[in-house]
């Protein structure tokens, strides 16, 4: 009677649902009105969350390029040994 011996490795992947993955995909489906709208809810519901500074709707404007280095500059120092 003769004796084999077999290794193996098996990889498996899988994609579980979490929480937080559920509420982000929920959220994503929402419209505008209705996301401002869950958020004022969940504002009033929970007394920890605090609202937050206002969504800006206009795009930042860009900065005006300066004529400034954009590398600071040091003072020149005496490199001689005293």
């Amino acid at each position: 009677m003769a004796v084999h011996m077999k290794q193996s490795l098996a990889l498996k992947q899988a994609l579980r649902m979490t929480p937080q993955l559920q509420q982000a995909i929920k959220l994503l489906q929402l419209s505008r009105l209705e996301l401002e709208t869950a958020i004022r809810k969940e504002l009033t519901e929970n007394p920890v969350l605090e609202e937050g500074m206002e969504i800006q709707t206009e795009e930042p404007k860009e900065a005006a390029p300066t004529d400034t280095p954009t590398e600071p500059t040091m003072p020149e120092q005496d490199m001689q040994d005293p």
